[in-house]
């Protein structure tokens, strides 16, 4: 009989820890304007870190940045926790470093393999010193507009895993003001009858739609107090220079938009109660009493 097909980690906490550190830094910190933790989300990531027993994170998959958001959020919340994640496995022959970050390789679409790995994450969550799965339950890369459909491997084994903690993380991307996106996170603990597979799968799936819906509001909003940052360069617009030269003449480098209540039956329509601030060019659009 053919063996299901099972790349084992290689895990190197070392490791982890310097490669975690740098995508924070070099990636993350790049390419990225912020990277927001919605606050009463931040509090929980923070609050299982010291959690003793078994962790299942289910998160949602949207792109190719997930996994290196992932072990952001891990580096930020639970660095002190040891770390599996399920990886296709034609992709980690490919990238065989994540094999010492933790990351393991399978065949999504092989009940045999799938099966497998539910045998590994059972004795790796017996063994290991506070022991934490990352998973995508959804199984293929879907935008957060899509009804949240997930697999039912991580709910069979919530439903197996004595004392384990479930929790869903929901994450987007989004352009606000400044030109690199964002990166908004909410997290939300997943509860269940013990033993019900149906009750988790049901429960996960309905966590991580919520967590998305939180999402949406909180990106249409663009309300930063909302939310965490645990990395940003909030102000940075044009390269070093141009900054530099922003702060020189006492101009920040941000772009700040304030939408006042119309007054009067007035709208944006007519130009009453909006105000406008373009702070990278230092020109500031009339207020509504100026117009007035």
């Amino acid at each position: 009989m053919k063996e299901p097909r099972y790349i084992p980690p290689r895990e190197s906490p070392r490791f982890r820890a310097w490669f975690e550190g740098w995508c924070r830094k070099r990636l993350i910190g790049k390419k990225f304007s912020a990277m927001r933790v919605e606050r009463e989300s931040a509090a929980l990531l923070r609050s299982l870190a010291g959690f003793e027993g078994p962790l299942i994170i289910a998160a949602n998959h949207i792109g190719w940045w997930d996994p290196l958001t992932m072990l952001t959020l891990h580096r930020v919340f639970l660095p002190d926790r040891s770390m599996r994640a399920p990886m296709d496995a034609d992709q980690l022959e490919r990238f065989g470093l994540f094999r010492r970050l933790g990351v393991f390789g399978i065949d999504p679409d092989d009940p045999a393999s799938l099966n497998k790995m539910r045998s590994e994450m059972e004795t790796y969550f017996a063994k290991a010193d506070r022991p934490t799965l990352w998973i995508t339950p959804q199984g293929r890369f879907a935008d957060v507009r899509e009804p949240v459909v997930v697999r039912p491997g991580v709910s069979k084994m919530a439903a197996s895993t004595a004392g384990a903690r479930v929790v869903s993380v929901s994450v987007e991307y989004c352009f606000w003001t400044d030109p690199k996106p964002e990166i908004l996170v909410a997290a939300r603990e997943v509860v269940a009858e013990r033993g019900s597979t149906t009750g988790w799968h049901r429960a996960i799936a309905g966590a991580m739609g919520e967590g998305a819906a939180e999402l949406a509001r909180l990106a249409v909003a663009r309300d930063a107090d909302a939310f965490e940052p645990i990395v940003s360069k909030e102000g940075r617009q044009g390269g070093f220079w141009y900054d530099l030269w922003l702060k020189a003449r006492g101009r920040g480098g941000g772009i700040a938009v304030t939408r006042e209540t119309p007054q009067n039956g007035g709208g944006a329509a007519s130009g009453a109660g909006v105000r406008a601030e373009h702070t990278a060019t230092g020109v500031s659009g009339p207020t509504s009493e100026e117009r007035a």
